[in-house]
């Protein structure tokens, strides 16, 4: 079957329970980091309760003496692979190819990545080995090429990642995998200074340097010892060096171990030694940490990404015998120092254990089975009627989304500088276009030639609503081209009237879009939206109607939901089937519930996604719309005034628009709060140059995140978005409390409908609630004990009881809303 393919629906207990994965690669022997790491992931992931078929790319060629020969043997494997490769591909849900430089990289991993694609599955390319840079260099446009038919690219060290972004392509890193119960300590080594070479014998990993090293160690330790582990073409000619530095009896050479075998020499073992001149993200250090065995390694590629000098191993130049001898002995003549790097290196094994490793795996294994559909009339939406749609509305949000698919994989860093970048390009055009700024800027003595970061900002003062109601034409750019007035509800207090130009509607447009695509469904897949206000239906002329019948939109105007409505509503959707829906989560909530009094089942419908926005999402709707629909909720956060602001990704991050918008959270004073702390929440739309937002307040109180998200994108968290200032209220001695106090009172007795909460002032707070049969007399005095006993215990609680609650003008369903402003 072609197409994305489907999660299990219990795929958040048991992740992988089901999933069909051929796995593309090489097994031992002979044993070697991607052979190794090719069979131990395959165990792991069949633990974890995925079907994996193993395609082994060097199997041993028919008859065995051509394997003797290398380019016949390469020959030989290619058809044979080929054909498993088409077999597994058609049985797999997802290809995960293990890639290395060279001419693996054409025989094996380039077929893999075009066969998959050909056959309609996903395919993520892990790619591997400490060439790249080299490989890179002659080869990027090549594998450029294959690499955008993968779905995903993951690297196991920051090195690798670096390496493909200079060439153009990102890649997430997803660490190597370490066996924590197979390798781990066993008190002292039997030999008080055996030394390990872990490493195939080829020249790349240059045991001869090692070689040299060990000698001038043995003037020091006479009774020292090395130990290489390994077969290779090497062999004969360190064998004759050994013979030619007189290292005798205290050199061995094992030949081919088994992986119990190994982990044994490596307990018996003081010290590890990694010599070798190109490196990525060496297994046997990881082995060697998990072990308690202290480590010298060269700094070669990707090993200072790894190893920290000094701290958890030591650092030598590649190919400097006399500096790696002495770091060896630096280790071997001090037991503190060894005892220091083989505690550290302890404690860095355990992030490269399969249960820290498993989730950052597994959010690229979703990222590609929710990948959008790739064909139908979905597609044809997506790619052809949507971009026309767009195009003759002046819009670029095509091309931005397209950026923002590939920006949102940079690291920080590197969106830090594109924000800064487009902040400066902002404040520079305010400066000259845009009256109220020139003024500000002039007020404040700011100097926009000299903003060099984001924290540069703090210099301005905030603006609220009332400064762009209070002067609004002031902040229309004297170049600014079409522009189109909006308006919000007021739902914080006060409404605002604004503009927008083509260039921040298409910004938003594209941040919505990408957003929409991280949860598999796509611009053209049949959705159902339940918001809007009688002005927006106002608006719904024969041209919007074709239009969205063409796109397969489905508007279920949420500001009148009595329950004649709902069932109409409930009708349309089982005719749609949507496979995602939007809304306020109030609304669809209150469709659930009316629903499940109607005992009609929405689990059926074959909704993939909930987005929902515009208002707080509490838990219990969240687990309410989830269980309805049997089908995930997407928070997202935003508004027409601030712009598309963060959404959630599938992996629970919810990721800020980085390259479009700078989100602050302040206190009180305007000030910065400390990371995770609650603040306001103060936004710079970067691409607002026709009416620009620098510094607004949108009203809304949130958190940053400060820890990364598994699914790998480099942008931005906000931890939590906490809702509006008016959702917040004060008691009668100023305590400031989020409304959740009083809606815990009333959300769970059964007596009582649908609620919501007044704050008139701190004297006065009303309660309106729709009651079953009549509110009890006890029940009533209950609540308004409840409340003074969290507002004051001289508050006057008023409740009325009503036939229903009136939805907003916007049609969104707000259980708190506070008048009075807290200090």
């Amino acid at each position: 079957m072609n197409g994305p393919q489907p999660l299990p629906a219990d795929s958040r207990a048991t992740p992988l329970t089901g999933v069909r994965i051929a796995l593309v690669g090489p097994l031992p022997p002979p044993a070697g980091g991607i052979a190794n790491q090719t069979e131990q992931l395959a165990r792991l992931l069949r633990e974890a309760g995925a079907e994996v078929e193993l395609v082994q790319v060097n199997a041993a060629p028919r008859p065995a003496w051509l394997g003797a020969v290398r380019g016949l043997r390469a020959a030989l494997r290619l058809a044979p692979y080929l054909c498993r490769l088409w077999r597994a591909a058609g049985r797999a849900q997802l290809v995960h190819v293990m890639a290395n430089s060279g001419w693996s990289w054409h025989l094996h991993a380039a077929p893999a990545i075009w066969i998959a694609r050909w056959r309609g599955k996903g395919v993520l390319v892990n790619y591997r080995g400490g060439e790249a840079m080299t490989f890179l260099k002659r080869r990027a446009a090549v594998v450029r090429y294959s690499m955008a038919r993968a779905h995903a690219l993951i690297v196991p060290s920051a090195f690798l990642a670096e390496v493909f972004s200079l060439h153009g392509m990102s890649a997430q890193i997803v660490p190597n995998i370490v066996d924590l119960a197979r390798f781990y300590p066993a008190g002292p080594a039997a030999a008080p200074a055996t030394i390990l070479v872990a490493r195939h014998l080829e020249p790349l990993y240059d045991q001869a340097t090692a070689l040299r090293a060990f000698a001038i160690v043995r003037r020091s330790l006479p009774e020292a010892r090395l130990t290489i582990c390994g077969d290779g073409p090497e062999l004969q000619r360190l064998q004759q060096l050994a013979h030619t530095l007189a290292l005798g009896a205290a050199l061995r050479f094992t030949g081919k171990l088994d992986n119990a075998a190994m982990a044994a020499l490596y307990r018996q073992s003081s010290l590890a030694l990694n010599p070798s001149l190109a490196d990525n993200m060496p297994i046997s250090i990881l082995e060697a940490w998990a072990s308690g065995v202290p480590v010298v390694s060269t700094a070669v590629g990707g090993v200072p990404y790894l190893v920290r000098d000094g701290v958890n191993g030591l650092l030598v130049p590649p190919q400097d015998a006399q500096s790696m001898a002495e770091a060896m002995l630096a280790i071997l003549l001090a037991p503190q120092l060894a005892r220091t790097l083989a505690e550290a290196g302890k404690l860095e094994a355990r992030r490269y254990a399969w249960q820290q490793v498993a989730p950052l795996l597994l959010a690229q294994y979703r990222r590609v089975l929710r990948r959008p559909p790739a064909g139908g009339y979905t597609a044809l939406v997506s790619r052809l009627l949507f971009p026309l749609h767009e195009m003759l509305k002046q819009h670029r949000s095509v091309a931005l989304r397209r950026q923002m698919e590939h920006s949102q994989w940079w690291p920080p860093e590197r969106l830090e500088a594109l924000r800064v970048q487009r902040l400066r390009a902002l404040l520079l055009h305010t400066s000259e276009h845009v009256p109220y700024f020139r003024q500000l800027y002039a007020s404040h003595d700011f100097d926009v030639t000299r903003v060099q970061d984001l924290r540069d900002l703090r210099s301005l003062p905030i603006i609220h609503k009332a400064d762009i109601n209070h002067h609004r034409d002031e902040f229309v750019a004297d170049n600014a081209g079409p522009l189109q007035r909006f308006n919000t509800g007021g739902s914080s207090g006060e409404p605002l009237i604004f503009y927008q130009g083509k260039d921040r509607v298409s910004h938003d447009v594209a941040a919505k879009w990408r957003a929409t695509r991280w949860w598999g469904v796509d611009i053209g897949d049949r959705e159902a939206l339940m918001w809007g206000s009688p002005i927006e239906l106002k608006a719904q002329d024969r041209w919007r109607m074709r239009r969205d019948r063409l796109l397969r939109s489905l508007l279920l105007p949420a500001f009148d939901l009595s329950a004649a409505r709902l069932d109409d509503y409930l009708r349309r959707l089982q005719r749609q089937r949507p496979a995602m829906l939007f809304g306020y989560p109030s609304a669809m909530c209150l469709l659930v519930k009316h629903a499940q009094a109607r005992r009609i089942a929405l689990d059926g419908l074959g909704v993939k996604v909930v987005f929902v926005t515009a208002e707080r999402l509490y838990d219990e709707q969240r687990a309410l719309l989830e269980q309805a629909f049997a089908a995930p909720v997407a928070n997202g956060y935003g508004g027409r005034d601030a712009g598309f602001l963060a959404h959630e990704c599938p992996e629970g991050g919810m990721h800020i628009t980085a390259e479009d918008v700078i989100l602050e959270i302040v206190d009180a004073q305007g000030a910065p709060v400390a990371p995770g702390d609650s603040g306001a929440i103060v936004v710079t739309h970067l691409a607002s140059r026709d009416f620009p937002f620098i510094r607004y307040a949108t009203g809304d109180v949130g958190a940053l995140d400060t820890c990364p998200c598994p699914c790998g994108r480099g942008l931005p968290l906000l931890k939590r978005v906490e809702g509006r200032v008016t959702d917040f209220v004060v008691a009668r001695d100023g305590t400031v409390m989020h409304g959740l106090a009083l809606i815990y009172v009333l959300r769970d007795l059964p007596q009582i409908r649908a609620f919501k909460i007044i704050q008139e002032n701190l004297d006065i707070t009303r309660v309106l609630l729709v009651s079953v049969s009549g509110l009890p007399a006890l029940i009533r005095i209950d609540i308004i004990r409840q409340f003074r006993a969290r507002l004051g215990a001289s508050v006057e609680i008023l409740i009325e009881e009503v036939a229903e609650i009136p939805a907003e003008a916007s049609g969104k369903h707000r259980y708190v809303i506070s008048k009075v402003v807290a200090n």
